[in-house]
């Protein structure tokens, strides 16, 4: 196992090196850019002052030569540069926000498992009830319901309209120190817009994959020596049906990973994808580009620990 660790974070050098370059040359190559906020200045900066300023930050070069110097600073200096607006590190904006993003999605994570495994389950063993065919509808409406549309729904209907829970942000003005019940209500839209639109994928892909394991001769073996249901369940059946779920959740992580990006901006949740998007409305190169990187280093992470979780799950697996 450890020399298909090893393997893998070597592999995932190039890999992470072309999406850099590939990030980088889309922001450079899109129009616009910070020299479009320098225009339109131009009554408080003269063309001088703004040559001076695009010189720099480094904005006067081409796109790949701004890229090999962000790079250098990555390799050498371990730092993903710094904000054109507050001048402040990219990594330590990066990395006071993402824990709210771990947060968020962490809940979510947690709570679309306590749900969608135990319905996946019963849909499986009690086909065609009355909780299978609402399962169903759960999984058709989620699919092809947009995260940010949902969150605006449930935004209208639970804040604007009912005033039951607040509409942004994690705290309410005025509060200080960490309060719980205050934290918990604000999460609360935030984490059932995540997790719903997770639940109908991870509901469809268990149900199936029970549905499968139950109808295996090991499962009519077990059941025939007398074994109890739950055992035969939840003990033969349920692990075995596991692998297409941690499938899931490797191939899933970026989705889930953009949803909370979307639901921090709907919500006004100041986490990683709230700096993202006011980063590229002030055109912060650095910001953006840290923002992307940092994301796709989370999401090749979790590519590899789901392919680890392979071999805990299943013992017929071996990686060595």
């Amino acid at each position: 196992m450890s020399s298909y660790i090893s393997r893998r974070l070597v592999g995932l050098v190039p890999l992470l090196f072309g999406i850099s370059i590939i990030s980088y040359a889309m922001m450079g190559l899109a129009p616009g850019g910070p020299a479009a906020i320098f225009a339109g200045m131009a009554r408080q900066m003269t063309p001088a002052d703004r040559a001076v300023i695009m010189h720099n930050l480094g904005l006067d070069r081409p796109w790949y030569v701004q890229y090999f110097y962000w790079l250098k600073n990555l390799l050498v200096s371990h730092s993903l540069g710094y904000s054109f607006i507050d001048g402040r590190p990219v990594m330590t904006k990066i990395l006071e926000k993402l824990p709210v993003t771990a947060e968020l999605i962490g809940i979510s994570f947690a709570v679309t498992m306590l749900v969608a495994i135990p319905v996946a389950i019963y849909s499986a063993t009690h086909k065609n009830s009355a909780i299978d065919y609402l399962a169903t509808v759960i999984v058709f409406v989620g699919y092809g319901m947009p995260i940010f549309w949902l969150g605006i729904v449930l935004l209208n209907l639970f804040s604007v309209r009912l005033h039951w829970l607040p509409s942004s942000g994690l705290t309410n003005l005025g509060v200080s120190g960490f309060d719980l019940a205050d934290r918990v209500r604000h999460l609360i839209l935030p984490v059932a817009t995540l997790s719903f639109v997770s639940l109908a994928a991870w509901i469809r892909y268990q149900r199936s994959s029970m549905i499968e394991v139950l109808g295996e001769d090991f499962i009519r073996t077990a059941a025939a020596k007398g074994l109890g249901r739950w055992t035969v369940v939840y003990k033969h059946a349920f692990r075995n049906a596991l692998l297409p779920l941690i499938t899931l959740i490797g191939l899933y992580l970026p989705a889930l990973l953009t949803g909370a990006y979307f639901v921090e901006i709907v919500f006004s949740i100041p986490g990683m994808g709230y700096i993202g998007l006011n980063a590229i409305f002030e055109r912060d190169y650095p910001t953006i580009m840290g923002t992307v990187f940092f994301s796709a280093v989370l999401v090749v992470l979790g590519n590899l620990f789901a392919d680890i979780a392979y071999a805990a799950v299943d013992p017929r697996i071996r990686y060595d």
